[in-house]
């Protein structure tokens, strides 16, 4: 996979080490054009959480559950420390991409209506 240098948008770039920080592993690459580091940008910059808390935060707020609730949770089972603020802005920030990948990979199959003849119902 050809990645492209966030600063000098070109295409010499080659893997340089891991990342290690409290959101995983990540990649390195060097640019040999100008010479800088980069990390591949996967949506969670700057995040000191993992994806997959934020992304369990974003989906418990979409489906109705309070933020105190969800702070709450996020204590109990991860020892985590959130804000109600910081919550509500994953939620800002992320429930759209977290509902086109639900949709994606759950491979939900959208009901169509075709013409409605005698006996024929919806198909899927």
């Amino acid at each position: 996979m050809v990645f492209l240098c966030p600063y000098c948008q070109n295409n010499d770039v080659v893997k340089s080490g891991k990342k290690k920080n409290k959101s995983g592993i990540k990649q390195w690459h060097k640019c040999n054009n100008c010479k800088r580091h980069f990390v591949e940008r996967d949506g969670f910059e700057r995040m000191r959480l993992s994806p997959e808390i934020i992304v369990k935060a974003v989906n418990q707020h979409n489906h109705g559950i309070s933020l105190s609730k969800i702070k709450d949770e996020l204590q109990q089972r991860y020892n985590v420390k959130v804000s109600r603020w910081a919550i509500c802005k994953w939620t800002k920030k992320y429930s759209d991409l977290v509902q086109k990948s639900q949709k994606q990979s759950s491979g939900i199959n959208h009901f169509s209506q075709t013409k409605m003849d005698e006996g024929q119902r919806y198909t899927k």
